[in-house]
């Protein structure tokens, strides 16, 4: 089934639409690294209707014995992600999202979506250049913490993008309450020059 969602306007009544209608129905399961950095990082597995996926592209073709990812024509070693694949209209509405809702002109090329997956401290070296981050949902609390080189900075990112390198800093998530999604738009160098052929 294909998702069907259009922003009316720029408010959080729509984020919360968008939340009910797309993100809450993303049936997803954490990859196995996102799986295991998580469990290094807070010393338990991740916790039950939570998970860590990636929308767009990835380097790894090979999920199973039987099951295989779509390859992209004519770039060597790269593949579309299962969520990609599955639901490409999705690129769409990210799309509005961010026209609407971020300060900056962003071309959606990857998406890590992330549901009650409170992120421990690390940096993401596959990144190019600056990503940007956006959480929604009913929590409080919560905050993304970048780590500068002038020192700590908490960024409450609810409702509201906010940028900074991720391949350049540490961050993390702070504890909450309630559901929180992330969504964090970045770029992959490889899937750059392939889908702008």
């Amino acid at each position: 089934m294909a998702f069907q969602f259009h922003f009316k306007e720029k408010s959080e009544k729509e984020l919360d639409r968008f939340v009910e209608e797309v993100l809450d129905n993303i049936n997803a399961v954490s990859a196995t690294r996102r799986k295991k950095m998580y469990k290094r990082g807070h010393g338990v597995p991740e916790p039950k209707d939570s998970f860590s996926i990636s929308y767009g592209y990835c380097n790894s073709g090979y999920l199973s014995k039987d099951k295989y990812r779509k390859e992209v024509q004519g770039c060597k070693n790269l593949y579309e992600t299962t969520l990609l694949t599955h639901h490409p209209e999705l690129k769409d509405i990210f799309q509005q999202l961010c026209d609407l809702y971020c300060k900056e002109k962003i071309v959606v090329d990857q998406v890590q979506i992330n549901k009650n997956w409170q992120a421990p401290p690390h940096k993401d070296p596959n990144n190019v250049g600056e990503s940007w981050i956006i959480g929604l949902g009913d929590y409080t609390g919560g905050e993304t913490v970048v780590e500068y080189t002038t020192g700590h900075k908490a960024h409450n990112i609810k409702n509201y993008f906010t940028k900074f390198n991720g391949s350049k800093y540490t961050h993390w998530t702070m504890p909450y309450e309630g559901t929180r999604y992330s969504l964090v738009f970045y770029n992959h160098s490889k899937a750059k020059k392939a889908t702008s052929q």
